[in-house]
């Protein structure tokens, strides 16, 4: 009887088993070991003492399957989430980068339909930020040095402020079929940041945010070239006459050489308008350099922010410029260490830092004037 009983329940695992056989698990390990530092504050005593820490660079675990639909369609799904080493903690679509703490499906998280016509999807996912990952590799892509040697750290940011795009929440996204290198994505979000209710609500006197995502591309050969465009309106739903709109443009472009240089140049734009008409805006660059050869790559990067503009007129020294020098060395396919550092030079009105909150050197706002510092060195191992 007792044989019985236990034969029955390994069949009934063996159904929910094989249910969907071609699910997957896969993510990733990245863990930083830092030093960091920002002297040169044009306050009095708001200098950051070096210090060191361990940080987490987006370490995920992430469900992925898939079901063949017939007549060339496949639905498909995926839960993607930070799992954190020490404290990681990952971008949100709040419109000042906000945080979120490690918890299940806080990263791309959808399911959708895709076939020969494209893929359809809906949940939670990058838009915009990311955009440039064909031009700018570094800390973005597995195995590329810690996440803030990317030129984000500049361009992602005004002045501090006004973080431009990040994981949206409630989005509907396609994704095009990619016609001899050129493809496009395209997205809307009824509501970026956490929560629905706000958009939803039909009292009076709620504006209704929208946000609006472009993004066409070509990639052929050693060429890569992107745009990306994200327009928000009513940006966090609060009383009509209150919200701020925005508008982010960047475009990017790079060649990879034979002999494995790889040369890009980024060219950014944000802004945002307050309900009262006043325009806040800045434009930026980012000159990205990369060399692979075997299991080596050396990354450098120089990017500049220009000042930033309120009302038609610029903020003095408010200009900022970053520097970045990374080498990776991959052991095998999935794992690798790293090495980098990066500083930015921020004029005495300037307050830029990295750009991701998880990993940034300070854990406030940086004081005004202050030149953030960091060297990690990095272990990376993908499953």
């Amino acid at each position: 009887m007792q044989k019985k009983i236990i034969a029955l329940a390994i069949a009934g695992l063996s159904s929910v088993a094989f249910a969907q056989s071609n699910v997957t698990i896969s993510g990733q390990f990245r863990v930083g070991i830092d030093s960091v530092s920002a002297g040169g504050a044009t306050a009095a005593g708001a200098n950051l003492t070096s210090r060191m820490r361990v940080t987490d660079e987006n370490s995920t675990l992430r469900f992925a399957g898939e079901e063949k639909l017939g007549n060339g369609m496949t639905a498909w799904f995926q839960v993607e989430s930070a799992i954190g080493t020490s404290d990681n903690i990952g971008t949100t679509g709040a419109q000042g980068g906000g945080a979120n703490s490690a918890t299940i499906g806080t990263r791309n998280t959808a399911v959708g339909i895709k076939g020969n016509w494209g893929n359809f999807f809906v949940g939670k996912w990058d838009t915009h930020y990311s955009s440039h990952v064909g031009v700018d590799s570094s800390g973005l892509a597995a195995h590329s040095g810690a996440l803030t040697t990317n030129s984000l750290s500049i361009l992602h940011t005004n002045n501090g402020a006004n973080g431009a795009g990040g994981r949206f929440n409630n989005a509907i996204m396609y994704a095009s079929p990619n016609w001899s290198g050129f493809a496009f994505n395209l997205g809307y979000s009824t509501t970026a940041g956490a929560g629905g209710v706000g958009n939803e609500s039909t009292a009076a006197g709620v504006d209704k945010e929208r946000n609006i995502w472009i993004s066409p591309s070509y990639s052929n050969g050693p060429i890569h070239v992107v745009y990306s465009y994200l327009k928000r309106d009513d940006v966090g739903n609060a009383a009509a006459g209150t919200s701020p709109d925005a508008k982010f443009n960047r475009l990017g472009g790079a060649y990879t050489f034979p002999m494995g240089i790889k040369v890009g140049l980024i060219w950014d734009k944000n802004s945002t308008t307050t309900a009262a008409g006043v325009e806040t805006k800045r434009t930026a660059w980012a000159l990205p350099l990369s060399y692979v050869t075997g299991p080596h790559t050396v990354a450098f990067t120089y990017a500049k922010a220009n000042n930033s503009n309120v009302g038609g007129a610029d903020v003095v020294n408010s200009n900022a410029k970053m520097t970045m020098l990374g080498y990776t060395y991959a052991m095998s396919k999935r794992t690798s260490v790293a090495a980098s550092w990066w500083g930015i030079n921020n004029d005495t009105a300037a307050t830029y830092d990295g750009w991701h909150p998880s990993s940034n050197v300070s854990a406030a706002a940086m004081p005004a004037g202050a030149d953030p510092r960091k060297f990690t060195l990095q272990m990376n191992h993908t499953f």
